[in-house]
């Protein structure tokens, strides 16, 4: 977040000491280019995420309830640094592509396991009927996120006086998470005593395996994008602009459990489906200088898998089990802050 605003000071300071005669401005597009205009942007988004799944193996072991498993990462703040250019044609067609990266700042993992009815009398558990009877949270150390987007669009329309376009795009997006978390702290437990090792948690209260990796996450999107885009001057130095977008979806997600000895490590589980979701950006565009401006506004990402859900257990043995998913979605939000120059 340092480097980018010393970043961005630099070139607010060049520019603002710049003649009207700068090294770009002295070479304009030549009457026979077919670009009509060049954007340039960087970026910062401030953005909070969580991602939630769950999956139901009650039909691979009748101990199990539905859901048998829910793992929640939460509170993951990301500072999300992004690099935009965007070409327009005097065609009215435009290209845009964009990458973002940011390390995952921290967060909690909280892991809860289920027991049927039938799972709690024969795991001697200290609650009777289905219930929750282990719960557990682990602190989000690392890793980071990564995504490109690109996409092919058309001024659809433009309004009278100059006052703004309306823009029609359709694009690619390929989104990679990664989380590691460490250590384990069990704050619920039913089963201490179970005979079964696979359901018997510690009491609650221990801590446990403190800077141990646990579990290491790896989600990835890849998505169709298809959606609009406004600009609007409220006047000559300011715009309001937003952009939407509907996400169709794929979805693999893979966890290495490093604890558990009786599950393969890459991965130990994974988990796909094809989703839907959105993207959403509003901002309000402000002219610092001829052809320097700065934007601020909020942005909205979120995928959810909807169908041909499914979780595979890897054993350490070779064996693969199925089950379905019964929930998988992923939310990232927060302000953005930028500085874009127009060519």
């Amino acid at each position: 977040m340092n480097q980018l605003r010393c970043l961005l000071c630099a070139v607010s300071a060049c520019l603002a000491c710049s003649l009207p005669g700068w090294a770009w401005g002295e070479v304009p597009v030549a009457p026979s280019s077919s670009i009509a205009q060049v954007d340039f942007k960087i970026s910062e988004w401030f953005s909070q995420g969580e991602t939630v799944w769950s999956h139901n193996a009650s039909g691979l072991d009748a101990n199990l309830g539905n859901p048998s498993s829910k793992l929640k990462y939460k509170d993951t703040g990301t500072n999300v640094t992004e690099i935009t250019a965007r070409v327009q044609l005097k065609s009215k067609i435009f290209f845009r592509g964009a990458f973002g990266y940011g390390a995952i700042g921290g967060g909690r993992l909280t892991d809860d396991d289920f027991l049927s009815a039938q799972g709690a009398a024969a795991q001697g558990a200290t609650a009777s009927g289905e219930h929750r009877f282990s719960r557990t949270y682990s602190d989000i150390g690392g890793d980071n996120l990564w995504y490109i987007n690109g996409d092919l669009g058309v001024t659809a329309h433009t309004f009278k006086e100059n006052k703004g376009s309306v823009g029609l795009f359709a694009g690619l997006q390929y989104w990679r998470e990664r989380h590691v978390s460490t250590g384990v702290t069990q704050a619920e437990c039913t089963t201490a005593s179970s005979p079964s090792s696979e359901f018997r948690c510690s009491p609650a209260g221990t801590v446990g395996f403190r800077n141990q990796s646990v579990i290491s996450n790896t989600m990835t999107w890849l998505s169709g994008r298809v959606g609009g885009e406004v600009e609007y001057k409220l006047d000559p130095r300011v715009s309001l602009e937003a952009k939407v977008a509907l996400l169709v979806s794929y979805l693999n997600n893979e966890d290495v459990h490093h604890l558990r000895a009786d599950l393969a490590q890459d991965p130990s589980f994974r988990m796909t489906g094809l989703g839907i979701g959105t993207t959403s950006d509003f901002n309000l565009r402000v002219r610092l200088w001829e052809r320097l401006y700065l934007t601020g506004g909020y942005r909205i990402w979120w995928n959810r898998v909807v169908v041909n859900d499914q979780w595979k257990l890897y054993g350490a043995d070779g064996s693969v089990a199925t089950a379905p998913l019964t929930e998988f979605q992923t939310l990232r939000h927060g302000p953005t802050v930028g500085l874009s120059y127009t060519f």
